[in-house]
């Protein structure tokens, strides 16, 4: 089916506070996105390591993550809920009840409900906030407590948004014209190249965000049965938790919504996110209408975690344990487990030790995950999950080869690719959207900006690699894609990674037809060992692939 479908320039910068127990999608987008402005397999963190709650935290909170031990009382009653996202307070045994209820009294506050959840973890909700000093107190009181690992806010999820050449398979959608960033010229990630050798075919890449527009002519034939992780029905709108419905039932809020995440300074728009984001991976190509995707044969699996107001991040561990294939209470198992999960949001704070754990265990599963660096201009340690280790982690870059003006960055960033400038539209990435404010109603296009936008062309990239050799371990994924890379022109290697993704060169490397390094990365200190970078200049260079640049240690282990 051809359909011609009015095309919407979107500029939104999203200026939002983002409390510590956030998680936001990394961009500028239209609506409040982390695409915006603003937002390998490691052991588990111990109860001892320097990046405990009780150090994040830095906001008050009312909502708690606690891990117990595996083989604790209060663990198998957790295994044992009828559905994760459940309330299992009255189920626990008396003196873990007893325990919480107790360092909730020392506040003079209430414990409302105890949610059941992947990995032996509950979330905890408090009848009111505690201050940035209770939070550390009531913390330290939990984690004393026999049967309790770790204990930290529960970190509050975002969409993370900014809102022509010599290439050949050049596609017939017609738009593609103006997506500079799909090609080998203004620092684009040269995927027309990469199509005569790998498409994606037999790939699946688990999109966690907003959820899928599902009727786009875009997505037709490219998804895969998806499902819904938020438990609150208000942040979801379709008046249930968890069910098997992905679709993005719009994310818009009006000014003073959201107050337990600061509150909204103004009426924000749906942002389409996950669609956006979903379709730089793999939109449908060649059909006559639109964009292109960057694996176009690649199959996606959305899953929603972010609605009105995001998430949290207690149902992104759900999400992410059943997009890798992990067993999730009341959800059916995902028949096609992600061997690519692309992470565009983000809260702010270093790696908690749940998602930590949560990673690791995806990661063990063979899933390899892809993370938005995000959008404040700063280090990027001191975003999570892009700041944990076990993640492929991207900054974003502009046409000229820069850094883009938002993007974080630091040692942690593991590669770079478009992601846009907020100084002009054409200066974004095109992907898909609706003309909708609100509830979805008419497929479209949108520009947006951010490293939400530069995170999925990662990913894409990462499924053309997979469709040849799907026997690739994440570690040699990020060795290929950081010696394959475009050299910046004006960041370097300490504050933007390896370079700008150059999906031809990788490819090439995977199949043999340029040489390559050694593929085996060696394990690297953590995140938290990391020297931290301001972005500085590099020459500029005029070729289109770097010449096995030398590749720092990876945060793989």
């Amino acid at each position: 089916m051809t359909t011609t479908l009015s095309r919407k320039r979107v500029l939104i910068i999203i200026a939002a506070s983002i409390a510590v127990v956030s998680v936001i999608a990394v961009g500028l987008v239209r609506a409040g996105v982390l695409g915006g402005h603003g937002a390998s397999t490691a052991a588990s963190a111990s109860p001892s390591d320097p990046s405990s709650a009780a150090v994040n935290a830095t906001e008050p909170s009312d909502r708690f993550i606690v891990s117990y031990a595996e083989d604790s009382a209060a663990a198998k009653v957790i295994a044992s809920a009828e559905a994760y996202g459940e309330n299992v307070l009255d189920s626990l045994p008396s003196e873990d009840r007893q325990a919480l209820t107790a360092a909730a009294g020392k506040f003079s506050v209430q414990l409302e409900t105890v949610t059941a959840h992947a990995l032996s973890t509950a979330g905890i909700t408090l009848s009111d906030k505690l201050t940035v000093e209770q939070v550390k107190d009531f913390v330290s009181t939990l984690e004393a407590a026999d049967g309790i690992e770790a204990v930290e806010p529960d970190m509050h999820m975002t969409a993370l948004d900014n809102s022509s050449t010599e290439d050949s398979n050049v596609p017939n959608d017609p738009h593609f014209s103006e997506q500079w960033d799909m090609t080998s010229g203004s620092y684009g990630v040269n995927a027309t190249n990469a199509w005569s050798q790998s498409t994606g075919k037999g790939v699946t890449v688990a999109v966690i965000d907003t959820g899928i527009l599902s009727n786009h002519p875009d997505f037709e034939g490219q998804l895969l049965p998806g499902y819904d992780f938020i438990s609150d029905p208000a942040r979801a709108r379709d008046n249930d938790g968890y069910d098997a419905d992905p679709s993005d039932e719009g994310d818009w809020i009006e000014q003073g919504d959201c107050s337990s995440e600061g509150g909204a300074s103004k009426d924000q728009t749906s942002s389409w996110h996950g669609s956006h984001v979903a379709g730089t991976i793999a939109a449908r190509t060649n059909n006559k209408n639109g964009v292109a995707g960057v694996a176009p044969d690649a199959k996606i699996v959305p899953v929603r975690v972010l609605g009105r107001c995001g998430s949290t991040s207690a149902d992104t561990i759900d999400a992410v344990t059943w997009a890798s294939g992990g067993k999730v209470n009341g959800v059916p198992d995902n028949e096609n487990p992600a061997r690519i999960i692309n992470m565009s949001i983000g809260g702010t704070g270093s790696c908690p030790r749940f998602f930590q754990k949560t990673i690791d265990a995806a990661v063990a599963r063979g899933s390899i995950i892809v993370a938005a660096a995000g959008n404040d201009d700063q280090d990027v340690r001191n975003v999570a999950p892009a700041g944990c280790k076990n993640v492929i982690t991207v900054g974003a870059s502009t046409k000229t080869g820069a850094r883009s003006s938002f993007s974080n960055y630091g040692t942690g960033v593991d590669i770079s690719a478009p992601g846009g400038e907020i100084d002009a539209a054409e200066n974004g990435i095109l992907s898909l959207a609706d003309k909708s404010t609100k509830a979805p109603q008419d497929p479209d296009y949108a520009t947006m900006m951010g490293t939400s936008q530069a995170t999925p062309h990662v990913s894409g990239t990462v499924a053309l690699m997979l469709a040849l050799n799907p026997d690739l371990k994440a570690e040699e994924v990020v060795t290929i894609l950081q010696n394959t890379a475009t050299p910046m022109a004006e960041c370097d290697r300490k504050a933007c990674g390896a370079g700008i993704v150059n999906a031809a060169a990788a490819v090439d490397n995977v199949s043999g037809k340029s040489p390559g390094p050694s593929t085996t990365a060696s394990a690297s200190p953590s995140a938290s060992d990391k020297e931290s970078s301001s972005p500085s200049a590099s020459p500029s260079t005029s070729s289109r692939r770097s010449s096995t640049p030398s590749v720092p240690p990876r945060r793989f282990q």
